[in-house]
């Protein structure tokens, strides 16, 4: 009995592995769906020297704002890459006050001078250069008016701030050549 009870465990134990190693060699199988492998998108290069055009969005004068100070732009005309849209008209862009001098006593006008910065496209920053300067209108005929009609007193006259208007067009130029990501509507 105990020869056949040994027989016994022999064949189950040796069953069981003959099953181990089929399921070993044979995994099982299973389905990829198609949407969870996606092909790689290549992205889009700016080149360097390409020209954007952009909008001031709100004025920039010397009366309220400073050095440092920076302002917002918007691009103004669609720029296209090998046919894709790669900035389309609104994408926000940015711009510093380089200098800025408030106008002064004697009809003197002030003057400002800001520089380009960066275009913002979906987190990723085009590095543009670009630079615009401005200068108040000169008081000396108001000035002279003044002195003419209060003496001395119109040594007092204000010449005119300097403004950089909102909706005054710029046009700055991509820095270096920028990857930028490719529209998902635009994918190869």
């Amino acid at each position: 009995m105990a020869l056949i009870f040994g027989a016994a465990v022999a064949a189950l134990l040796a069953a069981s592995s003959q099953s181990a190693a089929a399921v070993e060699t044979n995994p099982p199988t299973e389905a990829v769906p198609a949407s969870a492998v996606e092909p790689a998108i290549a992205p889009l290069v700016l080149k360097r020297d390409t020209p954007v055009h952009f909008m001031v969005v709100s004025e920039v004068t010397t009366k309220t704002h400073t050095q440092g100070h920076r302002f917002r732009l918007r691009v103004d005309k669609p720029v296209f890459v090998d046919g894709v849209l790669a900035l389309p008209v609104g994408t926000i862009a940015w711009g510093e006050v380089l200098a800025a001098k408030k106008s002064g006593n004697a009809g003197k006008s002030g003057s400002l001078e800001a520089r380009l910065l960066y275009v913002d496209v979906e987190g990723y920053r085009v590095p543009i250069s670009g630079n615009n300067e401005a200068k108040g209108a000169g008081g000396g005929a108001e000035t002279a008016l003044g002195i003419i009609a209060l003496g001395p007193l119109g040594l007092l006259a204000k010449g005119n701030n300097a403004k950089i208007k909102a909706g005054e067009l710029m046009t700055g130029f991509v820095e270096q050549d920028t990857a930028i990501p490719r529209p998902k509507s635009a994918a190869p």
